[in-house]
């Protein structure tokens, strides 16, 4: 089952499939009432099969609940369809694009953001990993991933 976000969709199989995509929301699409935050709540898991680090991307969800100066947000339109009928929507999230939030202050030079938070979190003992066929792979709770990285993005762009 897909969400219904055109542009920031997750898709999701399963038996709770239906409810983690339901009402996707078209503002914030990354924050509390998300599919992403109701897979946090379900205690899913993010695995990362032969993809890198910086990938992850739950990551976009505790970048959309940090309180931290810097925000950065995008607005634009798109059709949808409402109804059968093609009408113009408005939409505001995080810049997910760019980045959220300029990290080049406290992350190493050459090194993608997420790279650096999924990086201390494996210092921090979250996260597994291992091969999964040929492939190196990573294992991750969602709720440790958030509860780790929301405070990160604050702690080192709050300073």
């Amino acid at each position: 089952m897909r969400s219904r976000h055109p542009d920031v969709s997750f898709a999701a199989l399963g038996a709770a499939a239906a409810e983690l995509m339901a009402d996707h929301p078209w503002d914030d699409p990354h924050g509390p009432d998300s599919p992403l935050a109701r897979l946090v709540a379900r205690s899913g898991r993010v695995l990362l099969i032969g993809a890198p680090l910086d990938t992850m991307t739950l990551l976009h969800h505790a970048e959309a609940l940090a309180n931290a100066p810097g925000k950065r947000f995008v607005d634009y339109e798109q059709p949808i369809l409402v109804q059968g009928q093609r009408v113009w929507r408005r939409f505001h999230y995080i810049d997910s694009e760019d980045g959220a939030f300029d990290y080049s202050a406290v992350v190493p030079e050459g090194q993608e953001p997420f790279e650096a938070i999924v990086r201390d979190m494996f210092a921090a003992g979250i996260g597994r990993q291992g091969r999964v066929g040929a492939a190196e792979s990573y294992l991750f709770e969602t709720a440790e991933v958030i509860d780790f990285a929301t405070p990160w993005i604050e702690h080192k762009l709050n300073r």
